[in-house]
């Protein structure tokens, strides 16, 4: 595993790319079958369930939300002693790389072969310049509703998934954590964009994200991807013609002359060639999917005694 940083357009820093060697299966993984079903699964164990709706605004997710044990949490607890060097630190930075340092030391990592980043994500209305990733509907993310249907949004601006119930205002992470919120020193919450749900799911932070909102604080994010890149081809003929353009305009003078920082965004759109990232989330195709997916959420509505309708809505792929 390596890592570099993440510069934007604006010479900021935006996050981490890093890459887990080849042959590695990650300890979480998304099955996916015809008639829009997928499910994640942790070594077999079912942690949600999810189909599209029918016209497609939006996606239906069951999720068999648990307390995870200490073993099988995505992320160790973070100590009080992590906390204080991250005091003297780059908030983002620090908490990018301990995420990232994290996931890939453990002995069963959840992350599998490819390229992957963290980068910075908040809401839209409290987003950083260097914000990367705008999270919609966080109100909500502690929605009791289950199975639970989430309208999309126009964009990249997803909903967020609880994988554990909310916690309690009384629970001794939360009581510190709103302290730590209090002092400005307390971690962000660790989401991984899902492109199957376009949203995201909570990785490490339910106590955390329950603390700022206790403490009406903006929540801090890091967002998880898994990307492919994609090769950036510039027409020669376009560039050339651009170069052009601006030496005529500079050289007329009844036109406006224009800054650098339009110069250098124009130059930027024609030449830049570095690859663009585009988020996706691998699955492993099922045959035969729909009779056991199906049969798995209603065995799970009935044990959990969930409304029928709703279960029966979302297997039809009703739209809510």
């Amino acid at each position: 595993m390596f890592w570099k940083d993440i510069i934007n357009d604006s010479d900021l820093w935006t996050g981490l790319r890093f890459k887990i060697g080849k042959g590695i299966s990650g300890k979480y993984q998304i099955e996916s079958g015809n008639n829009c079903r997928f499910k994640l699964i942790s070594e077999e164990n079912p942690i949600l369930w999810g189909t599209f709706g029918s016209d497609y605004y939006g996606v239906w997710i069951l999720n068999n939300k648990t307390d995870w044990d200490l073993k099988e949490m995505p992320v160790n607890p973070i100590s009080s002693s992590i906390i204080e060097k991250s005091k003297n630190a780059d908030y983002y930075k620090f908490w990018s790389r301990y995420f990232v340092e994290d996931l890939c030391n453990k002995n069963k990592s959840i992350l599998s072969s490819g390229i992957w980043t963290i980068t910075i994500g908040s809401s839209f209305k409290n987003r950083l310049d260097n914000t990367s990733e705008f999270i919609n509907d966080i109100e909500n993310t502690f929605d009791k509703e289950n199975p639970r249907w989430i309208e999309w949004d126009i964009g990249r601006c997803g909903s967020i998934v609880a994988l554990k119930d909310e916690p309690i205002e009384k629970n001794g992470r939360v009581k510190w954590f709103r302290k730590l919120v209090r002092e400005d020193s307390c971690p962000p919450v660790l989401v991984w964009f899902l492109s199957c749900i376009d949203g995201y799911i909570i990785l490490d932070g339910h106590s955390r994200l329950k603390a700022f909102q206790l403490e009406s604080v903006p929540i801090k994010f890091l967002v998880l991807n898994s990307i492919v890149e994609e090769e950036i081809k510039r027409d020669p003929k376009v560039q050339a013609n651009v170069l052009l353009g601006l030496q005529k305009r500079e050289n007329n003078k009844r036109k406006r002359k224009m800054d650098i920082e339009e110069v250098n965004k124009l130059l930027i759109s024609v030449f830049d060639t570095r690859p663009y990232y585009r988020p996706i989330t691998n699955a492993k195709a099922k045959s035969g999917y729909e009779s056991k997916w199906t049969s798995e959420v209603r065995e799970f509505g009935v044990k959990q005694k969930l409304n029928s309708e709703d279960i029966e809505d979302m297997i039809e792929r009703i739209e809510n």
